[in-house]
């Protein structure tokens, strides 16, 4: 067998570098997305993915599927998230303009709910569900505080709650609350402007050996076979792997690492 495979590995020639090349960036492209392996399963068996009605088309179940699995890395890679932030900002200065028109706190709410962007919406859904029924608005706003890029809300469900006991006003509270959390959202920006070399250090250091494999293999070498069927080559191969990987993690927890002793865990 191990004859077999060199002959193929051969017989391949610079192809076979060209094609490794290309596989293995693919792969190391795809360890650079954060957390890509749990995208992978949550976006495809989250739910299960129900058969689509008689007469639907099949490029409308992929063109489903494509638009699940883009919103599962979305969210992976911060992109939600930041969406969310940029609302609750959003939520609370239109709350804090609609306390100082007058507006009842619940209908203030309703309102601030309704002007935010269609595609964040959604999440903001129930916290307008429970103002248009009056209900206390605390717990409504703690509970969609634990959404990825939402914790803002938390502060919000303070200001609310001690401004339910007091009488105190919100609408001064709020519009301070919203420009702290602009300024925590601009630093957050910036920081990670700071960690995009870090980054892309990483990736350019990942994709050095698979540069070196489909150079040997244009150069017709033939590093498939030398890797693959050779005791010296299966040592390389696995040593390699092993400190790509290492270093691709060391990397990612180090960038992490300062993610969340300035921002904490969100």
């Amino acid at each position: 067998m191990t004859e077999s495979l060199r002959e193929l590995l051969h017989a391949m020639g610079g192809a076979g570098g060209w094609l490794l090349g290309a596989g293995a960036l693919l792969g190391v492209l795809v360890a650079l997305v954060p957390g890509v392996g749990a995208v992978r399963v949550r976006g495809l068996m989250a739910e299960p993915i129900r058969r689509p009605p008689p007469g639907a088309t099949g490029r409308s179940g992929l063109a489903a599927v494509a638009a699940r699995l883009r919103g599962a890395v979305d969210d992976r890679l911060g992109r939600v998230a930041a969406v969310r932030r940029r609302a609750v900002v959003e939520l609370c200065r239109v709350l804090a303009a609609e306390l100082r028109a007058g507006r009842d706190p619940n209908a203030a709410v309703d309102s601030a709910v309704t002007e935010l962007e269609p595609g964040v919406r959604a999440d903001f859904a129930p916290l307008g569900a429970a103002a248009r029924t009056g209900q206390d608005l605390a717990a409504p706003l703690r509970g969609l505080a634990a959404l990825r890029g939402a914790g803002g809300l938390a502060y919000l469900a303070a200001c609310w709650r001690v401004a339910a006991a007091t009488g105190a006003g919100l609408a001064d509270v709020v519009d301070r609350l919203a420009d702290a959390l602009a300024d925590e959202d601009a630093r957050r920006r910036e920081l990670n402007a700071q960690l995009a070399g870090p980054r892309a250090t990483a990736a350019m250091l990942s994709a050095l050996p698979v540069l070196g494999l489909a150079m040997a293999g244009a150069l017709g070498g033939a590093p498939l076979a030398f890797l693959f069927t050779t005791p010296a080559g299966l040592v390389c191969l696995a040593a390699g792997l092993l400190l790509d990987t290492a270093g691709l993690l060391w990397t990612r927890r180090m960038v992490r690492g300062v993610l969340a002793a300035t921002y904490g865990t969100e």
